[in-house]
């Protein structure tokens, strides 16, 4: 048996408690929650673990093994980072993850033939935040088959395909993955994060569950559709399609043109959609969609409908980002069975005013992205994820609070709510729906201040699964007798 002494209890439910003692049995439940006469607090405040609803663990994984380019603020420097990668890496490929070019003080990449001079006979894959497209050199494109779609041989530029599947065209060792994934769930857990929901590749699928020890982790297949299905490489119940793109990569599916005049291509016509939407409701497979521009997320809300007419029932399809979701709202989207997993970080990111959004989008509709409150304010289940830019509940949560449109903004109530039981409600773990109360599992976070009084210098100081301390930012926290 533990105590621990809170000096605030947010359980999930209702307002703040003050002097809280939550006491946890032996197998990691807790076992009573009451009021605390004490003045020496063990943590500062204390509430459920955050569960992330969108990620892509073998990604995080590849990412820890790989060159860290997110910090990377131009071309130049890109270049440099890659270039000493080049002279002292002994890997047969030169992996660099997560530059984003619209951080960088001129957001045009290098060309093909500048990223040969700093990189020679080496071959280069540089994948950029978003996970949909990526930098190649010409000696990595010699060894992409010919055949391969979405690649451009011209500039080096890589596009959703080749970018989502470079793992299982070139795999990394089972050592290299092995050493990595250990760091990869030490860094979740920093986060106070106990559970994800992730998706991965059919291949991959097979393999991530056996780099988990103690992290709960939902596995959803990307499929490539109706085929990919009828050829039963798909042996999850939960599979993802994509509608499109992404904003990042200019090739979501929006209704208005880019300035270049683009709209980014929809992956299929209505009647595939239906078709495997009609399959995965008939076979009782979870289903989540990507859709991010608003003619993607039209063709869903028209498709998915017939899609129950067909079936003569409804069935729950989880929609991924909807970023330009008001640009088709209301719609015909329905309660019961459309649920949105949504991505504050993207507002904390790129939603400010100047950031990405702003640069590829005319102000009037970059603002109105992420529409957090529409959706919940309309009687839709909302949990969020973080897509792994970055997977940090914190920082994401300054992005549902202080949203760039003031109507769009959550209350910090809302917004945690979405992090911890609505996310844990959308990614099927039933055990981390409840608040805090006797007889629920003992996943719980500890944090240096009380996020209802603001979230500026504030951190997890601590994180508990099943009743084990399994991060702690500092040993004296929680010093276990």
């Amino acid at each position: 048996m533990q105590t621990v002494r809170c000096r605030n209890l947010w359980t999930g439910s209702g307002p703040c408690l003050s002097s809280a003692e939550i006491n946890i049995d032996d197998s990691g439940v807790i076992s009573s929650i009451n009021n605390c006469s004490d003045t020496v607090f063990d943590c500062n405040f204390a509430m459920p673990s955050f569960v992330d609803a969108h990620v892509h663990y073998s990604w995080m994984v590849v990412k820890e093994a790989s060159l860290d380019l997110s910090s990377v603020r131009s071309a130049e420097e890109l270049l440099s980072l890659v270039n000493s990668a080049v002279n002292s890496s002994r890997s047969e490929i030169i992996r660099g993850e997560s530059f984003d070019e619209s951080d960088w003080r001129l957001s045009e990449l290098p060309s093909l033939q500048k990223l040969d001079s700093f990189t020679g006979a080496v071959p280069v894959f540089l994948r950029r935040i978003c996970g949909h497209a990526a930098l190649v050199n010409s000696a990595m494109l010699e060894l992409i088959p010919l055949d391969t779609p979405d690649v451009n041989r011209s500039n080096g530029i890589l596009k959703e395909w080749p970018v989502l599947n470079f793992e299982e065209m070139f795999p990394l060792s089972p050592l290299v993955l092995a050493e990595a994934a250990s760091k990869v769930e030490t860094a979740i857990f920093s986060k106070g994060v106990t559970g994800v929901f992730t998706f991965e590749s059919a291949t991959v699928a097979e393999h991530v569950l056996s780099f988990v020890t103690e992290l709960d982790i939902s596995v959803s297949v990307m499929s490539g559709g109706m085929k990919e299905l009828l050829t039963d490489k798909v042996s999850t119940k939960r599979v993802k399609i994509f509608l499109d793109g992404a904003f990042g990569a200019r090739n979501a599916a929006i209704l208005n043109s880019y300035p270049d005049g683009s709209v980014g291509d929809l992956h299929y016509t209505d009647e595939e959609l239906l078709a495997f939407l009609v399959y995965c409701g008939k076979k009782g497979l979870s289903v989540s969609v990507h859709a991010i521009g608003g003619n993607a997320l039209q063709q869903l809300d028209r498709v998915s409908n017939r899609a129950f007419k067909d079936i003569g029932l409804g069935f729950p399809i989880r929609i991924e980002h909807a970023e330009d979701l008001l640009s088709v709202w209301p719609g015909s989207w329905n309660p019961d069975y459309h649920i949105f997993s949504m991505q504050p970080n993207f507002v904390e990111r790129w939603q400010r005013p100047g950031g990405m959004y702003d640069m590829i989008l005319p102000v009037s509709q970059s603002f109105l992205l992420n529409p957090f409150k529409t959706v919940i304010d309309s009687g839709f289940r909302l949990g969020f994820g973080s897509d792994c830019m970055p997977l940090d509940p914190l920082y994401g949560l300054r992005g549902a609070i202080r949203h760039r449109s003031n109507e769009q903004s959550l209350s910090v109530h809302q917004a945690l709510h979405a992090y911890t039981l609505g996310a844990a409600s959308i990614a099927g773990f039933e055990h981390l729906t409840k608040p805090l109360e006797r007889g629920r599992t003992a996943d719980m976070i500890f944090l240096s201040k009380n996020p209802f009084e603001g979230l500026e210098g504030i951190a997890v100081e601590a994180t508990m699964k099943n009743g084990k301390t399994v991060y702690k930012r500092s040993e004296l926290f929680m010093e276990e007798t």
